[in-house]
């Protein structure tokens, strides 16, 4: 690892000559230095390899269910003021369904053309304003009211969202699922 201080940085990496096709899968790879010619032509380098790709009906189901099975996670995770639980499955598991939904999302607007960048930095360029706003107001600190408003926000923005992948794709979107994981979220939500 080496930093410099005009501020580039290189990562080398020494790798067996059997790794080099999986490495240049990447299309952003480019080849430095080939003394021998061990390395094929690579294509220009491209941000190809970083495009969202449209999901399968069987993606788009898994996704919906996997976020909806975690929620009640967060919400008794609250219940019981174990606030490092409830952040734990709201920012990790719960928090990447609902990126991968969002990317989705942002892979229709832009007809899968356009990577949406690490952990979605290119959202706000093609996300409407309200959607944005609404998503940066999902990170919470751990004061619980606020867990709670974060919890209450993901699930607003997942539904809307998935509802617009699943039109786009002519997907079934679990609403069923969806009413009594949020009617028995909000149950809990009373409770505290």
């Amino acid at each position: 690892l080496m930093q410099f201080m005009d501020g580039n940085r290189i990562d080398l990496s020494f790798h067996p000559l059997e790794a080099i096709p999986r490495l240049i899968q990447d299309s952003l790879s480019i080849v430095l230095l080939d003394k021998d010619g061990c390395i094929p032509t690579l294509p220009p380098a491209s941000e190809s390899s970083y495009l969202p790709r449209p999901p399968t009906a069987k993606q788009f189901a898994d996704c919906c269910n996997e976020f909806w099975w975690l929620n009640p996670y967060v919400a008794k995770a609250l219940w019981r003021s174990e606030i490092p639980h409830a952040k734990y499955i709201l920012d990790t598991p719960l928090r990447g369904q609902l990126m991968k939904i969002l990317t989705w999302h942002f892979g229709v607007l832009t007809s899968f053309s356009l990577p949406p960048g690490k952990m979605g930095k290119r959202f706000p360029e093609v996300l409407d304003a309200a959607l944005w706003s609404a998503l940066l107001r999902t990170y919470s600190d751990a004061q619980p009211e606020n867990v709670w408003a974060a919890l209450l926000k993901m699930d607003t923005i997942f539904r809307q969202t998935a509802h617009s992948v699943a039109n786009h794709f002519n997907y079934p979107y679990p609403t069923a699922e969806d009413e009594k994981v949020s009617n028995f979220v909000q149950h809990i939500h009373s409770l505290c």
